[in-house]
């Protein structure tokens, strides 16, 4: 049944998501043909400011989640109850604190920061209608909904909605934006599906889950690990948020365009496998609250060869063939950067992959406070070594520093994992996997030199390079899978558990 869950998160989060995917290729390409490039740099930067305005949540979700893990091991309805009342009552405090910081950073932004001409007012108006438009679950039932779901393990349920909600905005972006070629049509769009994602979550969940409502009793405790959990969302937002404010304090707009063109990418395959480890984590919450230690580590290493399976087969297509796709993607030659920086794109892709185990791991078991040190040091490293290095690196400088980060977070974790969960583990053969697999990462980068440069010249159609890229995809899995089967047990064991249940899939239909 565990099993069964995992891969029922995984797929509708991972399915939808890719449709997302696609019609955010289209959106991108849309917002920089119609807005222009500076449009989208300040576009892009308002999201990457919209994500340190929403601190004030700072894993919050994150504590209701593991609070809720016993309750629902145990079927305690009454304690389930009285976690989600007290949960609506603290994200409703939240969504007061955030929308005074919208107010606050509005007008912050309107009296200091310095827009190119013709763009504040509609940066500005953009900016607050779509911070406001993100209170709506706060206010109201989404994220508690979110939460609650995903202690069950039946994120689907909230998922379905949430995808299907984004992918009917991100069409209506499109339309608008080639209609009306404004940043605040793009926000009044956000604000209406927001409003629409509320309205489908309350019929939805309230029809599914009609034992699920608010009792007298309001459980608040999970409030007091959200302090590790602050300073842990805190870190994440500059480990992987920095970049874009950087670049457009040192480069300017045009910079940010060129780099989240990339990163969106980027982002979007990361999305992905965050969402397997996001269903990893509820099923090893729910092995610790059941108190079944002797699983964890066997679980452990099959997702860890699920994730080395993951991490080369995205980022090797993604460094054959993102040159030559964004070529007939954007086509415009300032958008093609050098072989190097693809490197190093892919270099922080592969290294976040690859820590995914190791957060499962430390989050179900509530270890937030180990991995709040973890990202806290990280981000510093991150933020110190991207300032210098852009002086004389300019981009390149900032994703080494973000890679170097990256490496030293899956240093830390795994000591964590190997004191505190793994205790009769050394702590050397836990770490060694990970350098094997650095090790052979880079290997192929430089092999794969000249298939990139082929690769490259060769990419004249938008069609034809889509339908290379998939096919690379299709080798690169199957290679991987291939030499993990037959080199690992525990690879053999998860794809004997992957297609055990699939066999019973079938014979069910």
């Amino acid at each position: 049944m565990r099993t069964k869950k995992i891969f029922l998160n995984m797929i509708c989060d991972i399915l939808p998501y890719l449709i997302i995917g696609v019609i955010g290729l289209v959106k991108m390409n849309v917002l920089i043909t119609y807005i222009g490039d500076v449009g989208n740099g300040y576009y892009q930067t308002i999201n990457q400011i919209i994500s340190y305005v929403f601190l004030a949540q700072a894993g919050f979700s994150d504590a209701v989640i593991y609070s809720l893990y016993k309750p629902f091991a145990n079927n305690n309805k009454e304690d389930i109850n009285a976690i989600y009342g007290g949960a609506r009552k603290v994200f409703k405090i939240i969504g007061l604190i955030i929308f005074g910081i919208i107010i606050l950073v509005t007008a912050g932004l309107y009296l200091f920061y310095h827009f190119q001409d013709g763009y504040k007012a509609s940066a500005l108006i953009c900016f607050f209608i779509i911070s406001t438009s993100y209170l709506i679950s706060y206010f109201g039932k989404g994220q508690t909904f979110s939460a609650v779901l995903s202690a069950a393990q039946e994120k689907y349920v909230y998922s379905l909605i949430f995808n299907s909600v984004k992918i009917l905005c991100d069409i209506l972006i499109v339309v608008v934006t080639i209609k009306f070629r404004t940043l605040e049509s793009i926000a009044i769009v956000i604000l209406t599906m927001k409003i629409l994602e509320e309205i489908i979550n309350r019929i939805v969940v309230k029809k599914k889950y009609p034992e699920l409502h608010e009792i007298a009793r309001k459980d608040t405790s999970m409030v007091k690990m959200t302090k590790d959990l602050a300073w842990t969302q805190i870190g994440y937002l500059v480990l992987n948020n920095i970049d874009a404010l950087l670049l457009m304090a040192f480069n300017g707009p045009i910079m940010v365009s060129i780099y989240t063109t990339y990163n969106y990418i980027l982002r979007f395959l990361g999305e992905v496998a965050s969402r397997v480890e996001l269903s990893s984590v509820y099923s090893f919450g729910n092995v610790f609250a059941k108190k079944e230690d002797n699983r964890v580590h066997s679980l452990y290493k099959e997702f860890f060869m699920l994730f080395v399976l993951i991490a080369f087969s995205m980022c090797l297509t993604f460094m054959i063939g993102i040159r030559g796709f964004v070529s007939v993607w954007v086509g415009k030659d300032n958008y093609i950067l050098s072989y190097l920086t693809v490197f190093l794109f892919t270099t922080t892709l592969f290294l976040n992959i690859l820590y995914y185990p190791l957060v499962a791991l430390i989050n179900a078991d509530g270890l937030f406070k180990d991995n709040k040190k973890h990202i806290f040091i990280c981000a510093i490293i991150n933020l110190v070594l991207s300032v210098i290095l852009i002086n004389f690196y300019s981009i390149n400088g900032i994703l080494l520093g973000t890679a170097i980060a990256f490496l030293a977070n899956i240093l830390l974790k795994t000591s964590t994992i190997t004191k505190k969960i793994f205790k009769d583990k050394n702590l050397f053969n836990t770490l060694k996997d990970f350098i094997i697999v650095i090790i052979i990462y880079i290997l192929f980068s430089l092999l794969l030199l000249p298939v990139e440069h082929y690769f490259l010249s060769t990419s004249t159609s938008i069609i034809l390079t889509v339908i290379k890229l998939a096919i690379v995809f299709i080798f690169v899995i199957g290679i991987t899978s291939s030499i993990l089967y037959f080199i690992s047990n525990d690879a053999k064991n998860l794809f004997k558990r992957i297609t055990n249940m699939i066999k019973r899939k079938l014979k069910k239909a």
